[in-house]
């Protein structure tokens, strides 16, 4: 697993990966809010939670060498992600 947490980065890729599933198709813009007393929300960024959320919601193996970079390349593949 990538990320400083491997517990908060597992369960946002695969929250992604899900969501991703359910849709059927690759979405053009996400917003993913988190629960204002849990934990995401206050270490998301530090955890990599952003990251895993993208590389999941991409499709993208849970181990990709990419990971450091999901958000950017989300952007360059026209998806439109934003944390609150």
């Amino acid at each position: 697993m990538h990320g400083p947490s491997s517990s908060h980065t597992a369960g946002a890729y695969h929250i992604g990966k899900m969501a991703l599933s359910m849709l059927g198709s690759k979405p053009k813009k996400v917003v993913v809010s988190f629960d204002k007393d849990g934990s995401y929300g206050k270490v998301y960024h530090e955890q990599g939670v952003d990251l895993a959320f993208a590389s999941g919601i991409m499709g993208w193996d849970i181990i990709d060498e990419r990971f450091e970079i999901a958000l950017e390349s989300a952007d360059e593949n026209g998806l439109d992600i934003s944390f609150e």
